[in-house]
């Protein structure tokens, strides 16, 4: 992913592996992204989804579209990917999906569509930066059809590998953000 031409703040491995293995996703799976920007999400979950899998993703920018259009045709995953100029909260096309994944500035007003267009006990993941939008996130999720709710931060601490001087790095990615999952229960 290092070389991505990055267009907007990206989510960080260290966070794109948490959220690939609280989820589970794996070959075959039909996921729903939203909120594309570079295509760091993007590229993953085309990656885990295999050729038999396939992601949809909803994008309102059309700048971004072709940001992330080029990088993931740069790592040859474009073919796994159907990308939308379109909001989310305008409705999804696709139904029974296996899992969503959001990376949106206000999550809470896509639940009624993403609702509609999981199988139940399909897993939902948030990505958000603030501790003010996971309050309205949560306050949404309890209002609606989702159980086993949980707020993770990822923090990765590398040590300076000298036998010599065994120390935490000086420089270290602290914050960048906090994932949210959740399960659908039921249908709306």
């Amino acid at each position: 992913m290092k070389g991505f031409k990055r267009v907007t703040q990206v989510i960080y491995p260290k966070d794109l592996g948490l959220i690939v293995i609280i989820t589970g996703i794996s070959e075959g799976w039909r996921v729903l992204e939203s909120g594309v920007g570079t295509g760091f999400l993007t590229a993953t979950l085309a990656n885990y989804v295999g050729d038999s899998g396939h992601v949809y993703a909803y994008e309102v920018r059309e700048e971004f579209i072709k940001a992330a259009s080029r990088n993931l045709k740069k790592a040859g995953l474009e073919n796994r990917v159907t990308i939308k100029l379109r909001s989310i909260n305008e409705g999804v096309d696709e139904k029974g999906l296996d899992a969503a994944f959001l990376d949106l500035p206000d999550p809470w007003k896509a639940l009624p569509s993403v609702s509609r267009s999981l199988k139940p006990s399909a897993p939902l993941i948030i990505f958000v930066p603030s501790v003010n939008q996971i309050m309205k996130v949560l306050k949404a999720l309890q209002e609606g059809p989702y159980v086993d709710i949980h707020v993770y931060e990822t923090i990765v601490r590398e040590y300076q590998a000298d036998p010599e001087a065994l120390r935490p790095h000086t420089i270290s990615i602290g914050h960048t953000g906090y994932v949210i999952f959740a399960r659908l229960v039921r249908k709306d």
